[in-house]
């Protein structure tokens, strides 16, 4: 086991759920409430046994929403949840997003856990304190950025994750590669034999150095610039399109922002900004990942649309981020309506 920490929060990784309890004492001596995904819970029935106060939800980006917010609060009302009680999220990056957002405004807020079941949950959805929900169409609109106590990393959770989701995963750590370590690059590049299926890197050093590495990073940026009025905004590499993608289109979080980090690209290399082959090499290590990197089908005019209701816009222009190479990137206020 390893530990990374960032303010008060403690990573662990590498770690065993069974003997969750020793390493975090200090949920002993509370009442402790678990929103599980049922998915999760099924596939792993014999992990939870002994487990009271469970608030089971579906699995998927729709429960994202104030309506499930209120379901969950009511449940939490119902068990006798109060301001000394404790919250753990056990699942992927929606579970993390909504147990933060609602042991923020649950009594005006409680201390809370993440267990991330996800690759992608395990290297960023979990890092960095961003809680909130999707509002219609509109991505992460309703939201607060508050830390978890701990995020307890167990890989074992990994064993029934589907492959396309296992993929998933590395559209972020890849991210984190190009806004800000070449090495990490180079690393994915070498391994991604080993890196495609997680049958092929369980138990191996390269996987434990992969998710360190990934989270580090991340971690980097957040320490520096917690509310994101400086760098902390290069997270957002390849999410302002990703993110108009995932709201139109029927793609994961992983596939859109692949797509995302392609539509950028273009765009930097149109300004030059980025070289071709630096463009070039991204679009192939993405596809080496088996990610998508075909942006042709697009409909450009109507991410556009979408993108005027993004976080990062004000008024008619928006700070995208671009990488002017590989391991290095930068802030670009434009247009919006001269994106393409």
């Amino acid at each position: 086991m390893r530990q990374l920490s960032c303010d008060k929060e403690i990573i662990y990784l590498n770690t065993d759920f069974s003997k969750l309890h020793q390493i975090v004492p200090e949920i002993l001596e509370r009442d402790v409430f678990y929103i599980i995904d049922e998915s999760v819970y099924l596939l792993h029935s014999s992990k939870f046994s002994l487990f009271k106060n469970v608030i089971l939800v579906p699995p998927g980006e729709k429960t994202k929403s104030l309506s499930f917010v209120i379901k969950i609060v009511d449940q939490l009302l119902t068990l006798n949840a109060n301001r000394k009680s404790f919250l753990i999220g056990i699942g992927g990056g929606v579970i993390c997003d909504l147990t933060g957002f609602v042991s923020s405004i649950y009594m005006r807020g409680i201390d809370f856990g993440f267990i991330p079941t996800t690759l992608l949950a395990m290297t960023d959805a979990s890092i960095g304190g961003k809680n909130g929900v999707n509002l219609n169409t509109i991505k992460n609109i309703i939201g607060v950025i508050n830390d978890p106590k701990f995020i307890f990393i167990d890989y074992s959770f990994l064993n029934t994750l589907p492959n396309k989701d296992w993929l998933n995963g590395f559209a972020e750590i890849i991210k984190h590669a190009c806004i800000s370590s070449n090495n990490l690059f180079d690393f994915l590049e070498n391994n991604a034999n080993i890196f495609r299926s997680y049958d092929s890197c369980k138990n191996s050093l390269e996987f434990d150095q992969l998710v360190f590495d990934s989270i580090s990073i991340k971690l980097d940026f957040v320490k520096s610039d917690k509310t994101e009025l400086g760098r902390r905004k290069f997270l957002n590499f390849g999410h302002t399109f990703g993110h108009a993608i995932e709201s139109k289109y029927s793609l994961t979080h992983g596939e859109s922002i692949s797509l995302g980090i392609v539509f950028a690209n273009h765009i930097a290399n149109k300004l030059n900004i980025l070289s071709y082959k630096e463009m070039e090499k991204v679009k192939n290590i993405l596809s080496s990942y088996l990610l998508p990197v075909d942006i042709s089908a697009f409909n450009k005019e109507s991410l556009v649309d979408l993108i005027y209701n993004d976080k990062k816009s004000f008024n008619d222009k928006i700070d995208l981020i671009f990488i002017n190479k590989i391991g290095s990137s930068l802030i670009h206020n434009i247009k919006i309506k001269d994106i393409f």
